[in-house]
């Protein structure tokens, strides 16, 4: 039930038919949904916390949930904002537990934003039940959608960006020719989605993730390769499109001058507060200091503003720990691989976007840190030894502890096994009482040897912790660089 309930949250987030389908809204579909992926994980896990807080990321997650309710000036009405969203989170760690139950979450993933890309494009062409022709004749012919999320351009060009490259890894990547061929129609639809948009934001955010997403994981001859192309020849293409002239000339446009203003703001914010001015608060705290009412247009403007500096550290060490798993994880096959790479897609389309929207709070968000936790936790079990998966459960911040299955006990942890002779020894058979598995010594050596896939890192230590730092910094450093350049 909670992974049925999981593939309808894209679908409600993309879609949204709630807002535009009259007769589906008295049902409260969003409601019904949440009701059931809660059932669904409590009858999966029930109350074991240990189930649900395994990974870095799920510490990192609620951690910057609690941050964001406990340093808002409302926190009763800002809890029931952010709790759906853990919900959301924790729903996609429980439930996407297997390879497949992963690669179809990701499909229909794709499936989603490419639907939402579809309705865009067909809106221009009579269909349109969005009721998006209203924003579009406002933003002077930009395309936008009539719901409450993708209602400007940006927003909607943005959020299909990362359609392309999950198109390019869910069926064309080392899939047969006759797939290859007959998916080329497919990237017709979020590529136009996005020129119509005629979103600045929109066609670097897409060139940059492409450029990343192809360099990922190839040898370093052909990344140097793609990104010689990406440079010259890429970037000229990339002037011709629509607007991209008006980059050059950032100093006399209102538009940009004003994201400046915001930029400035925030970041003058996160450098004298910890703890920000509290969840959706940007705009009138900019009208109340600087005179002028303008949104944040990016997440880490909006975080690092609304929360401050501990806020925004969490937020970059979730980043962090997705980045880690993706770039330090060994996969055992290519379906493994296929799933590592469309993640890398999501998550750094939303990196590099939200250098330019405000996405921070999005659904979207916690589902893909939801999946990479999933994978994380996914890759864990796939290099353990049997008797540490065993073991799991009963104590994982002190590391494997040996354990042996007894028919009618269940798993029965051995305390004390201080070589793999002694453990070997006590594994045999007792009278009376059946062992079902016991490894032999040769599997569990071999099982430890650093060239197995999987991931091994699942501790935040104190390099991981410089890591962070070092990438807070980077971040306000390119920030405060972006605003002098723009």
């Amino acid at each position: 039930m909670d992974f049925a309930a999981l593939l309808l949250g894209p679908v409600l987030y993309y879609i949204r038919p709630q807002e535009w389908m009259l007769a589906i809204q008295p049902l409260k579909p969003v409601t019904l949904v949440m009701l059931m992926a809660v059932i669904g994980m409590l009858s999966r896990t029930g109350l074991d916390w240990k189930q649900y807080f395994k990974t870095p990321h799920d510490w990192l997650i609620l951690a910057f949930c609690a941050w964001i309710v406990v340093m808002s000036p409302d926190r009763g009405e800002t809890f029931h904002e952010v709790y759906p969203l853990l919900l959301f989170y924790l729903v996609a760690v429980q439930a996407l537990g297997t390879l497949k139950r992963l690669t179809i979450f990701l499909t229909v993933w794709t499936l989603m934003i490419f639907a939402l890309a579809g309705l865009g494009v067909l809106s221009t062409y009579g269909f349109d039940p969005t009721g998006g022709e209203y924003p579009t004749s406002f933003f002077k012919g930009r395309l936008a959608l009539g719901t409450s999320i993708f209602n400007n351009p940006n927003s909607l060009g943005h959020s299909v960006v990362p359609a392309v490259l999950m198109i390019y890894f869910t069926f064309v990547w080392k899939r047969p020719i006759f797939l290859k061929i007959g998916s080329i129609p497919l990237f017709f639809v979020p590529l136009y989605c996005i020129y119509l948009t005629v979103s600045k934001g929109a066609f670097i955010s897409g060139f940059a993730t492409a450029v990343a997403a192809m360099t990922f994981g190839r040898p370093r001859i052909v990344q140097a390769g793609i990104l010689i192309f990406a440079l010259t020849s890429g970037w000229a293409a990339m002037q011709a499109l629509p607007r991209m002239n008006e980059i050059n000339k950032s100093k006399a446009d209102e538009a940009i001058q004003g994201r400046v203003a915001a930029f400035s703001f925030g970041l003058e914010t996160l450098k004298r507060s910890i703890r920000g001015f509290g969840k959706d608060t940007f705009v009138q705290n900019m009208q109340r200091y600087q005179g002028i009412r303008k949104a944040s247009h990016s997440s880490y403007v909006q975080i690092g503003a609304e929360q401050g500096k501990g806020g925004f550290a969490l937020f970059i060490g979730i980043l962090y720990c997705c980045l880690r798993t993706l770039f330090t994880s060994k996969t055992r096959n290519e379906g493994e691989e296929r799933v590592r790479r469309i993640l890398f897609a999501i998550i750094i389309s939303y990196m590099i976007s939200s250098w330019m929207v405000d996405f921070a709070y999005r659904v979207a968000f916690f589902l893909c840190v939801g999946a990479i936790a999933a994978y994380h936790r996914l890759l864990l079990a796939s290099e353990k030894s049997p008797e540490e998966e065993k073991q799991e459960e009963t104590d994982d911040q002190l590391g494997p502890v040996p354990s042996m299955t007894i028919s009618g006990l269940g798993p029965v942890p051995v305390v004390a096994m201080p070589t793999v002779m002694n453990q070997s020894a006590l594994m045999q058979p007792m009278q009376g009482i059946g062992v079902l598995a016991s490894p032999e010594p040769e599997e569990v050596e071999e099982s430890k040897l650093p060239k197995e896939p999987g991931i091994r890192w699942n501790r935040l230590n104190w390099l991981d912790l410089i890591l962070i730092g070092a990438m807070f910094w980077a971040t306000v450093k390119f920030w405060a660089y972006a605003v002098v350049r723009m």
